[in-house]
């Protein structure tokens, strides 16, 4: 049978379970090993919100336990709910990767957050089946490439109708780790791709509320739900995908095939386009404007007295989706242009300490976000969104101008953290939450992840 013959979700299936370890190359497996050490540094930022806190009393009043840990959390719990919690600590502070985009029509920063949903699953349902290192690496890349294949190929519509992709596509991320580590045949794997497409579920309504964290920690349990489901049995339509009535029609109103279509793995989404690694713990559409921001601060020494405003031109895919003009906590402030560039012109810094209710309602930060006036550029809307364009101008009092246009920030693929960033990343985002030895030990264990005799060895490292 040829690829044009198969359904997508045959085709999908089909990877998932004809993909082994030794189909990874050397380079994926690298770029893999930063965004699980990028993973687990935000699930362990996430622990101490009150999102995240939340939904560890509603798992315990369950009373359900179990043999998955969660990453720095002590309680032991069933697969399903260790990735419910990991998934939503990952996202807690919206500071995971994002998905980049390949082609002109794709919006650039709209797709998924890819990271955390297919660690949560491959995390929890590893220790579930003691898999080993290699293994949990395995399902990892299938589950990130299966996610954003299928978030790039159906129609931009669905982000752009309200859907939130990484709770629609995550679920898939989920379901295709699961049915990898649970040795899942094909029409057993079929089923579960098609139970995940009913559980799909996120809508963008939700973005600056508990609620988008929670897509991700829903997607990620849903997934190891629709392959369990599947493998004892559950029936679903096998190609739940595809047709009038399958996910792709009724989500988006259709898929391009060509994105898909012999596309898995070929290339890897992982090494082309890539992924971006979050520098700052909120919205990533104004990132490289944050950048020129904190750039032109820093370089210039402005001080915030003598800033008199600040422009922003942008597009509208950005002035849409960062909709808080005057947020009043920090949930809102991560999708808020004002308080963005507002509390960089103060602190010169947008990292998590920032990012608190008490900071976004003190009276320095209140009354520089009033100073701050984005606007739409025509110019620059008619480039498209391929890229995240903006121009920023801090005008002084003194009636000077200080400008800079952005295009691309910190962790892109065109500007990668070092390792070294990276470690002070997962150093920051975990101090205070594992003592300094389980950092050393959990940056090394990461570094050899393939090498480990099973999962556990990863939380232990982490303990």
């Amino acid at each position: 049978m040829t690829t044009a013959e198969r359904t997508i979700t045959e085709e999908t299936a089909q990877f998932i379970t004809d993909t082994n370890y030794t189909d990874l190359p050397d380079a994926l497996r690298a770029e893999a090993r930063r965004c699980i050490l990028d993973g687990l540094a935000v699930m362990l930022a996430g622990t101490t919100e009150d999102c995240t806190r939340i939904i560890h009393q509603y798992i315990g009043d369950l009373g359900v336990s179990g043999p998955c840990r969660v990453p720095g959390i002590s309680d032991s719990l069933p697969a399903e709910f260790a990735a419910l919690a990991s998934g939503v600590s990952g996202h807690a502070h919206d500071y995971d990767d994002t998905q980049v985009s390949s082609a002109p029509d794709r919006v650039y920063g709209l797709l998924t957050h890819p990271t955390i949903p297919a660690l949560s699953a491959a995390l929890a349902m590893g220790q579930e089946v003691d898999a080993t290192g290699k293994e949990l690496m395995t399902a990892f890349c299938i589950g990130m490439e299966v996610e954003c294949k299928l978030n790039e190929a159906i129609n931009p519509r669905h982000y752009q109708q309200g859907f939130h992709s990484t709770g629609t596509f995550g679920v898939f991320a989920s379901a295709a780790a699961s049915a990898k580590l649970l040795g899942l045949n094909l029409d057993t794997t079929r089923m579960a791709l098609s139970i995940a497409a009913s559980k799909s579920a996120g809508i963008r309504c939700n973005f600056g509320t508990m609620t988008k964290p929670y897509h991700s920690g829903a997607a990620a349990q849903n997934g190891i739900v629709a392959a369990r489901l599947a493998s004892m049995g559950y029936g679903a339509d096998p190609s739940g995908l595809d047709g009038p009535w399958g996910y792709f029609s009724v989500a988006g109103g259709g898929v391009d095939e060509e994105y898909l279509r012999g596309k898995f793995g070929n290339p890897w989404a992982l090494l082309n386009p890539g992924v971006s690694v979050k520098p700052y713990p909120c919205g990533s559409l104004l990132h490289p404007t944050m950048d020129a921001m904190r750039e032109l601060v820093i370089t210039h020494d402005v001080s915030p007295e003598d800033i008199a405003e600040v422009r922003l031109g942008t597009a509208s895919n950005v002035l849409n989706a960062l909709r808080y003009a005057t947020p009043e906590n920090a949930l809102q402030a991560k999708f808020s242009i004002q308080f963005m560039l507002g509390v960089l012109a103060l602190r010169r810094k947008a990292g998590i300490a920032e990012f608190h209710d008490d900071v976004v309602i003190s009276d320095d930060v209140q009354a520089m976000m009033q100073r701050v006036k984005p606007y739409l550029d025509p110019d620059i809307e008619a480039q498209g969104f391929e890229r995240i364009r903006s121009r920023v101008e801090v005008v002084l009092k003194d009636g000077s101008i200080l400008m800079q246009e952005a295009f691309v920030s910190r962790g892109t693929p065109e500007r990668p953290m070092t390792p070294k960033e990276l470690a002070e990343k997962f150093t920051d985002c975990a101090t205070g939450i594992i003592s300094a030895e389980a950092i050393t030990r959990t940056l090394e264990a990461v570094r050899n992840i393939e090498s480990l005799r099973n999962v556990s060895e990863l939380l232990d490292a982490l303990d």
